[in-house]
């Protein structure tokens, strides 16, 4: 007689796991279901909603940890700890969805949850494309026009999903120009917008550049602030149904390094990329059309930044794409003590680990490198 821990967390790995056991293919899918386990952290529910909802666990064969006060009403809002296996947390939120107050909308919620778990996952590189003298690991390198015009190219051959071009560095502590001089800096790369083969995304807060790259024919909008530093971004997102991500960042390149600190780094995260959702989907932007980035080094400390990597499932529970930038970053640096440009194990290493943990999107400087790493890291998850 032998035991074995087994590590099982996607709904192809449970399967697999049945399936070689030997038991009836008509209910191997339910069966994977019952092996699979997570626990769902939920906000802000009322003492009754939190007392009916560790009811319910309790008649399905689990439990929920609430505050000890909810019993006798005794705070208002109480955080829930569910844990379960997938059956049991598809039972309960059926269950919810018959019960008073918000509950049935709390069972939705943990429904789609589930079904975002089990999407099939896409990993896609963003190369980076900088054309400023000024930016952390690459300024001055493709300032001028035939340089930066040559790296286009090559980001597109090296086999780039997605090419992403800024005229303004955002490291930090450095000072904004103004769109004269961002749009006179893309002059030299505009012209091949139009005629990429592969999606073109525009790295600015400005709608007046912006517009200029998406009639270019840009189809992204990468704006560090959210739609927050320009009024009128949102109007330009939406005129030219563009794709947007919308980033977490504290202050402004210049100042988000200033002492940032944080009580629940995800927690304040994730309420800002709720806020920033209904503020798109309030001005007409489709949710497809819409992309999340935490931020990483972008008003963070270096504890921030290893924390949000960890928890980046946490962020695509929300139904969008999660994009990270970790390439080259300070983080790895003050891991490592390497320079930026001799950064690049780390950065593999980081977008690899991003990429397990929930990321789809990755933004990098060495985009062929990141390429072949995901390659192994694809086949490996299917296991071919």
């Amino acid at each position: 007689m032998k035991v074995y821990l087994k590590d099982i967390r996607t709904k192809e790995e449970a399967l697999r796991a049945v399936e070689k056991v030997g038991v009836d293919s008509t209910i191997a899918s339910e069966l994977a279901d019952k092996i699979r386990f997570c626990v769902l952290e939920i906000g802000n529910l009322s003492s009754p909603e939190a007392t009916i909802l560790k009811q319910v666990a309790i008649s399905r064969g689990t439990d929920a940890a609430v505050h000890r006060e909810v019993i006798v009403n005794g705070v208002d809002k109480s955080t829930v700890l569910l844990p379960g296996s997938f059956r049991e947390l598809k039972l309960i939120a059926e269950e919810l969805k018959k019960q008073p107050f918000g509950l049935p909308s709390l069972g939705d919620k943990i429904l789609n949850g589930l079904e975002t778990e089990d999407m099939e996952k896409d990993f896609k590189i963003m190369g980076v494309l900088n054309i400023t003298p000024d930016s952390f690991s690459d300024g001055e390198e493709y300032s001028r026009g035939e340089d930066a015009r040559k790296r286009f190219n090559e980001i597109v051959e090296f086999g780039a999903d997605i090419i992403d071009v800024g005229a303004e560095s955002s490291r930090p502590g450095a000072k904004s120009v103004d769109a004269d001089e961002e749009l006179e800096r893309l002059l030299p790369v505009l012209s091949l917008f139009g005629s990429c083969t592969i999606p073109v995304s525009i790295d600015t807060y400005k709608s007046e550049v912006a517009r200029e790259a998406l009639s270019a024919g840009a189809s992204v909008v990468n704006d560090i602030s959210a739609l927050r530093m320009d009024p009128e971004m949102v109007e330009v997102v939406r005129d030219f149904d563009a794709r947007v991500v919308l980033m977490h960042m504290r202050g402004t390149p210049e100042t988000m390094q200033e002492n940032p600190s944080y009580a629940d780094v995800i927690g304040e995260i994730r309420e800002f990329f709720l806020e920033r959702v209904e503020f798109c989907l309030s001005h007409h932007i489709s949710p497809d059309r819409i992309i999340l980035d935490p931020g990483i080094g972008f008003g963070k400390r270096q504890v921030d930044n290893l924390v949000i990597l960890n928890h980046l499932r946490e962020f695509t529970t929300l139904g969008f794409p999660v994009l990270v930038g970790v390439s080259r970053k300070s983080f790895i640096g003050n891991i490592t003590g390497s320079p930026p440009g001799n950064r690049l194990a780390g950065s593999i290493a980081a977008a690899v680990y991003s990429c397990i943990r929930g990321a789809s999107i990755l933004r990098v400087h060495d985009v062929l490198e990141t390429r072949e790493a995901l390659s192994v890291i694809s086949h490996l998850e299917s296991e071919k």
